[in-house]
């Protein structure tokens, strides 16, 4: 191995660690629902895109989803199906906007990703345990508007934090 890749290793290795410590600390944040959170776990993987490119954004959130399944024993449960699901889904969106970065900010593409990233776990929930209700009621369409838009300002902090690293692209496009 070069001392490149035992760096890129060891960062890869800070990153997951850094994810899996502030999805940790984010069960200590007080929250409206129990399963609502902000989502300071996707800083590891908005570093690694941003400072090492997208292989390592991939296996940040990969590695992050499946030790932190592994850990708090919900691996292949429906919530580990639907993080998963939602993860990739989010994360796929956050390095297709990437390719426009000279153009949109990390919050505008953090914002996205966390949009789509909703979107995606209502789809996999409803799916999963919930396709025989009747979504026409019009609390469920205030729950879904609501939750939505909660992501958005979550993707939003999550943004912010990653622009206010400052962190230098390392990465040739």
């Amino acid at each position: 191995m070069t001392k490149e890749s035992i760096k890129k290793e060891k960062y890869l290795i800070l990153l997951i660690l850094l994810s899996l410590y502030l999805s940790l600390a984010e069960t200590l944040i007080p929250k409206p629902v129990p399963w609502l959170k902000v989502g300071l776990a996707n800083i590891g993987g908005i570093i690694a895109l941003e400072k090492f490119g997208k292989k390592m954004a991939i296996e940040v959130v990969i590695l992050r989803i499946l030790i932190q399944g592994l850990m708090l024993g919900t691996l292949f449960t429906p919530g580990f199906i639907i993080s998963f699901i939602s993860g990739m889904g989010s994360l796929l969106i956050m390095i297709s906007l990437y390719h426009f970065r000279e153009k949109l900010t990390l919050v505008s593409i953090s914002m996205a990703s966390a949009l789509i990233h909703n979107i995606i776990q209502l789809s996999v929930v409803y799916f999963l345990l919930f396709r025989n209700i009747n979504l026409n009621s019009k609390y469920i369409i205030f729950f879904v508007f609501g939750f939505l838009i909660l992501g958005c300002v979550s993707g939003m902090i999550t943004g912010i934090i990653g622009e206010k690293l400052s962190l230098r692209r390392n990465i040739k496009k």
